[in-house]
């Protein structure tokens, strides 16, 4: 979809079509100045990029991509870099995403494969995932859900001593707690345990399942009083759990690497910005157009929010029947918007197998 913002831009150089050679030039310009932060000179384009046509040339179509609004100078001896319409022009038209590879898709899956089904750990751990494979900021917005009917319980030995009650709905959401049960406990015991809390709930609204009901099957189960005990404790805690929208965020250090945010005063800021509860709602609009596919990219100063004005941001949808959160990644304004992007569209789709998948 092509901003706003672009469209102005694009109002404006009707008269100067961007033909295929500046595009060459303005693409290498991006990636010189990704990879380096620094301006990117007339001579280095030619050297480096080998473009089959001369430093004067090159200097020219600079001119016209800057009169264009393409590319700033920020000293009259400097060279050029990308300005915000300019990277914007590069996304919109020009970019090619990067997907991850199948070694990497093989990490994830693999480190997700041994986890036990629960929401938050699995998705602080694709979070982490995608901060290292990108080296900026990731963040995931779990949505807000309520649970509504109780469909299953399982109770699971961990270890001697410990197992852990898992609580599912009817739209597939998993809680867990662990709970303190006697060595002597079997496997077979708790299951059957486990089965009369599902005979005795099953289908039942969780708003329905009062504190009543749970005293009536602790006297039921008055043989295995203790472990019953822990099991309703359990249920009584996770029935009151905050079911919340939550934002996780990782790498935020990540911003330490890039020459922009050297300056601490800066960095301080934009790390306190990340820790306010619910700025994420601030930059992205609820409202904000998604694809089912292709990743959303905000660039500098289309974030409304002033603080964020040198930060991009590089976000998904997952959704699964009502359930919808985000992906993403938060960097500088000089980002690999193709590695960005296609590594979000990569985590997306993992999100959802796993969702369809619990």
């Amino acid at each position: 979809m092509v901003s706003t913002r672009l469209r102005r831009v694009l109002t404006r150089v009707d008269d100067m079509p961007i033909d295929d050679r500046k595009k060459a030039i303005l693409a290498a310009i991006i990636k010189d100045y990704v990879e380096t932060a620094e301006p990117v000179g007339s001579r280095a384009i030619v050297k480096k990029y080998l473009l089959n046509i001369s430093a004067a040339t090159v200097r020219n179509e600079m001119a016209d991509l800057e009169e264009m609004g393409f590319l700033e100078q920020l000293h009259t001896s400097s060279g050029r870099i990308p300005s915000e319409q300019g990277f914007r022009y590069f996304v919109d038209f020009m970019m090619e995403k990067e997907s991850l590879t199948e070694q990497e898709l093989d990490t994830i899956r693999g480190v997700l494969a041994g986890q036990m089904p629960e929401w938050l750990k699995i998705t602080e751990k694709i979070g982490n995932f995608l901060s290292n494979v990108t080296n900026y900021a990731s963040f995931i917005v779990l949505p807000a859900f309520s649970l509504n009917e109780f469909k299953h319980m399982e109770i699971l030995p961990m270890e001697p001593g410990k197992a852990v009650v898992f609580l599912i709905s009817d739209m597939g959401i998993i809680m867990h707690r662990q709970i303190e049960v006697a060595e002597s406990v079997t496997p077979e015991e708790l299951n059957e345990i486990a089965g009369q809390f599902n005979r005795a709930f099953k289908n039942k609204r969780i708003g329905d399942i009062n504190r009543k009901n749970l005293q009536e099957l602790r006297d039921h189960l008055k043989r295995r009083r203790k472990i019953i005990e822990r099991a309703l404790e359990a249920v009584e805690v996770m029935l009151d759990e905050n079911l919340d929208e939550k934002v996780l965020i990782s790498g935020t250090l990540n911003m330490l690497n890039e020459p922009e945010f050297k300056d601490l005063d800066r960095l301080k800021r934009i790390l306190t910005l990340f820790g306010e509860e619910g700025f994420l709602h601030s930059v992205i609009p609820p409202d904000s157009p998604s694809s089912d596919s292709e990743a959303n990219i905000m660039i500098g100063s289309e974030i409304v929010k002033q603080d964020m004005k040198d930060l991009s941001l590089v976000y998904s949808e997952f959704q699964n029947n009502s359930l919808v959160g985000r992906v993403g990644l938060i960097g500088p304004v000089r980002m690999e918007y193709g590695k960005a992007a296609g590594a979000v569209e990569s985590m997306k789709i993992i999100i959802e197998e796993i969702m369809r998948r619990l």
